[in-house]
């Protein structure tokens, strides 16, 4: 399929030409999957005091290094030239990398129309993506590696059987906009919205958190059919629960 066309006017710097910076200048289910990652575990902020355009991404050190690795560092290699310097990052609390462009960072936010600031702002799907059913699942495809789970719970039996996948975040709208995509792909979805997690890492102690779930075998079975997933983590999950 023939995807729209970016126009657009960003003259690289030097240093983004040495690191192997390339701004693709047409859409791609890769770049729509990127997106998605940064969607799901990336932030993308501009720190005014030290003139940083920042593009953050970083998951969990104990289970998501091959994501990072094998999928999200070749991904970034072929849609934008360059791998990452993919570490642990927050004093080894997290693992992923950080990019400082501002190219990068004005490609992603004013051409693509990824949210920029705060994580805890409301999160949405590029309206670029809307136009094209591959790119809106490649897309959800790349938010559900990151900030997806899955699970198998025991229910009535013994071993874990009963397939659960979900996905939580602080933004409304995004999974408003998630959950509407997968009803029209055929899902049956749960949805539930402005419930209190509790978290006392925070003053409040607790965090605003909206959640879809899709329940049972038979939206696992449609999922790897239509979605899927490239995460390591979770693949290992279905074939070792899933059979």
């Amino acid at each position: 399929m023939a995807y729209k066309k970016l126009q657009f006017k960003i003259k690289l710097s030097q240093k983004d030409i040495t690191n192997g910076l390339k701004l693709p200048n047409k859409l791609s289910l890769g770049l729509a999957y990127l997106c998605g990652i940064l969607v799901g575990d990336g932030s993308i902020y501009q720190r005014k005091k030290k003139h940083d355009y920042v593009i953050k991404c970083v998951g969990n050190p104990r289970d998501e290094k091959e994501l990072y690795y094998n999928v999200i560092g070749p991904y970034f290699k072929k849609i934008f030239g360059f791998v990452p310097n993919i570490k642990n990052q927050d004093s080894d609390t997290t693992f992923g990398f950080v990019i400082y462009s501002k190219n990068l960072f004005t490609y992603l936010t004013e051409i693509i129309g990824l949210s920029h600031g705060k994580k805890e702002q409301q999160l949405e799907i590029p309206q670029i993506f809307k136009e094209y059913k591959p790119l809106l699942i490649s897309f959800v495809r790349g938010v559900f590696d990151t900030d997806g789970c899955v699970c198998f719970k025991r229910k009535y039996k013994s071993v874990p059987y009963y397939p659960v996948i979900s996905v939580s975040s602080k933004s409304k709208k995004l999974i408003i906009e998630l959950a509407e995509i997968l009803k029209k792909l055929g899902f049956k979805i749960v949805e539930t919205y402005d419930y209190k997690r509790i978290d006392k890492r925070i003053e409040k102690g607790f965090t605003v958190i909206n959640n879809i779930e899709l329940n049972g075998t038979e939206n696992l079975r449609k999922w790897i059919s239509i979605i899927n997933f490239y995460s390591p983590k979770h693949l290992k999950k279905i074939n070792k629960y899933g059979k």
